[in-house]
């Protein structure tokens, strides 16, 4: 036999067994079904986040042309997420977000393949500047990345009424859901005053009231607190009561007013956090006609401006 033909016999060997480990190997390694995510801080913070990565996992599973071998790190930091990408090639980036869309929108953008892979140079994906560094400033954005949840508060509360004009103390209380920026809510509030201040009142007068809610609200981040902003209306039940040396009088009503309030609270991360409200309530009937609740007891307020301070609790 020449030594062309053991050449040639020697050269197709070769071949042959490079297609054998290559099938091998591709067997032995199954297409990849990724991006694998991970939560890169401590437990106890991971079910804070284990929704948002949830989300995230069916985002990417409907996203074409992915690498699905990549791995992607979520890092809290503060109010934000550090993300963190590595592809299949071993191509390194970071992307610092603040809301969920961003999340979205920063994963999908890193870790999707470009077209005509096979015919292409790689394409390199840009390295975040340092955080500190002056030329990548960090925007604040109204709306941080934070679960839908539930929140809890009560406090003691103070109200300036009229006409004619009383000060009342009493206890506030509100029930939030949570989704923000949004909030949908409901409140409760009792208050008593011993007497008017803008004209003499009979023996042993008071006016108690009771009022009950619904609101809704928009949620602001305010430095390191949070600041929501609510409206709705309000049912408020009234009872007076009075001696004028001879007979007790007394009288009650129902009224429907409309409550315009503010609370801010902090710090903003907390679960268990300190807040101050105010808020101006308006009788829309009472406004435009004076009402009694008995012709010889003081006329029933129009409206009130309250001051609360208490605590909340969150969920989240």
């Amino acid at each position: 036999m020449s030594d062309t033909r053991k050449h040639w016999m020697l050269l197709a060997v070769a071949i042959f067994l490079s297609s054998l480990s290559k099938l091998a190997l591709a067997q032995s390694n199954p297409p990849c079904s990724g991006p694998e995510i991970v939560l890169a801080m401590p437990h106890p913070e991971q079910a804070r986040w284990q929704t948002l990565r949830t989300e995230l996992s069916e985002h990417l599973k409907t996203v074409r042309d992915l690498d699905r071998c990549a791995r992607l790190t979520l890092n809290a930091r503060g109010d934000a997420l550090v993300l963190d990408a590595r592809t299949s090639d071993n191509r390194f980036a970071s992307r610092t977000v603040r809301t969920q869309e961003q999340l979205l929108h920063a994963s999908e953008a890193l870790l999707t393949l470009p077209p005509n892979t096979e015919n292409s140079h790689p394409a390199v994906l840009p390295v975040e500047e340092p955080h500190d560094s002056p030329s990548s400033p960090d925007p604040r954005i109204d709306t941080p990345i934070r679960p839908a949840h539930v929140e809890l508060g009560a406090a003691a509360s103070a109200r300036l009424g009229g006409a004619p004009w009383f000060v009342a103390g009493g206890v506030t209380g509100f029930a939030d859901a949570v989704v923000q920026p949004w909030l949908l809510g409901v409140s409760a509030r009792w208050d008593i005053s011993g007497g008017l201040i803008s004209q003499p009142t009979l023996m042993d007068y008071f006016l108690m009231s009771t009022a009950v809610g619904v609101h809704v609200g928009r949620r602001f981040e305010v430095s390191g607190a949070t600041l929501d902003v609510l409206l709705g209306p309000n049912l408020v039940l009234e009872f007076q009561d009075a001696d004028d040396g001879q007979l007790d009088i007394a009288g009650s009503a129902a009224d429907v007013r409309i409550d315009l309030g503010a609370r801010l609270s902090a710090p903003r991360r907390a679960r268990v956090r300190a807040f101050g409200s105010a808020d101006l309530e308006l009788s829309p009937a009472r406004l435009l006609n004076e009402q009694h609740a008995n012709p010889s007891l003081p006329a029933l307020p129009s409206f009130s401006f309250g001051l609360a301070v208490g605590v909340l609790w969150s969920s989240q």
